[in-house]
C-alpha cells in the first residue's frame, strides 16, 4: 500500500499516498461510553464524516513519548488518540510496583487531558493497576463500545499468560470473554486490543508467538473495519487490516484513516525491536 513515512514530524514520500484532511468537530462534551452490556441508545461523537485515529500502544511510562503523542495529535489534527495498553512503566522511590503505577496513573491522566483530540484506552499485560480515569476526555474501552458517526470502537484488554501480570488470562478466559461481546461487530467496528491475534503480526522471544489463538478465531467469525493492537514490540507493522501500533517506547505510532484504512507511519525508530 503507498504511504508516507514521517520521521521526527517531518514528511518523506514513499509513495503516492495523500494525506485527507477532515472538518473538526467541537472540542467539549466529545466522549460519553457506555457499557457494551447495556441496550440502551448509545452515544454517538458527532458529526457523521470519516475519521483519522493516532494509535500507539506499549509505551511503558516513557514520558517524553506520550509528549511526543500529544504533539502530534495537535499538528496532524487527529480526531481521536487509541492507547493500546501497556500505559505504565515504574517509577522509584515507591514501596511496591502497584503504589508506583498508580501514582503515574493519576499523573497520565492529567497529561492526557490537556490532548487536542480524545483519548481511547485499554490497558496491557505490564500494566498492574487500572488507569481508572473519570475524565470524560480519557476513557477506557475495555467492554465498552464508542460511536463515532458510522465506527464504532470496541475494547478488551487481557492477553495470554505472559509476565504474571493483573490484565492476563488464560486462553480459555478470553475464549469465554470474547464470547459475551454484544453480537453487534459489523464491517464499521475498530476492535481495539492488547494483544494479537495469533500468527498475526506476533513475533516474541525467539521463534515464540504471543498471539491469541481465541482472539483470532473471534475475529475471523466477525466482520470488523480495523483491530488495533500492541503487545508484540517487534510485530509493529501492518498485516490487512490489522495494525500492531506497539512503540516499544519509543516514538513511534500511526495514523490510521478509517475512512479509506490507509495509513502513515511517524517517528520510526529503524532497528531491531524486541518483543
Amino acid at each position: 500500500m503507498d504511504t508516507q513515512e514521517v520521521v521526527a514530524n517531518k514528511v518523506v514520500a514513499t509513495g503516492a499516498y495523500h494525506m485527507r484532511f477532515f472538518p473538526r468537530w467541537p472540542r467539549t462534551g466529545l466522549i460519553e461510553i457506555s457499557l457494551m452490556e447495556s441496550n440502551a441508545s448509545r452515544p454517538r461523537l458527532e458529526p457523521e464524516f470519516a475519521m483519522r485515529v493516532l494509535a500507539s500502544g506499549d509505551v511503558h511510562g516513557r514520558w517524553p513519548v506520550y509528549r511526543w503523542l500529544l504533539t502530534v495529535a495537535h499538528e496532524h489534527r487527529v480526531e481521536a488518540i487509541v492507547l493500546a495498553g501497556d500505559l505504565l512503566g515504574c517509577l522509584e522511590g515507591f514501596e511496591t510496583p502497584e503504589e508506583a503505577q498508580r501514582h503515574e496513573a493519576g499523573m497520565l491522566i492529567e497529561l492526557l487531558e490537556g490532548a487536542a483530540a480524545p483519548v481511547l484506552y485499554i490497558m496491557g499485560n505490564d500494566d498492574l493497576v487500572e488507569l481508572a480515569s473519570a475524565s470524560n476526555r480519557v476513557q477506557s474501552l475495555h467492554g465498552r463500545q464508542v460511536e463515532c458517526g458510522r465506527f464504532k470502537f470496541v475494547g478488551y484488554q487481557y492477553s495470554m499468560p505472559f509476565m504474571g501480570g493483573t490484565f492476563e488470562k488464560p486462553e480459555a478466559e478470553i475464549q469465554t470473554d470474547l464470547a459475551r461481546l454484544p453480537a453487534s461487530f459489523d464491517a464499521e467496528t475498530v476492535f481495539v486490543s492488547h494483544s494479537p491475534a495469533f500468527d498475526i503480526l506476533d513475533p516474541g522471544f525467539g521463534d515464540s508467538q504471543i498471539g491469541s489463538r481465541s482472539l483470532r478465531e473471534f475475529l475471523e467469525a466477525n466482520p470488523y473495519r480495523a483491530h488495533i493492537h500492541g503487545h508484540s514490540h517487534a510485530g509493529f507493522g501492518r498485516k490487512d487490516n490489522h495494525f500492531n501500533v506497539a512503540s516499544a517506547g519509543r516514538t513511534r505510532a500511526m495514523i490510521i484513516d478509517l475512512e479509506t484504512l490507509q495509513h502513515q507511519v511517524l517517528g520510526l525508530e529503524l532497528g531491531r525491536v524486541e518483543a
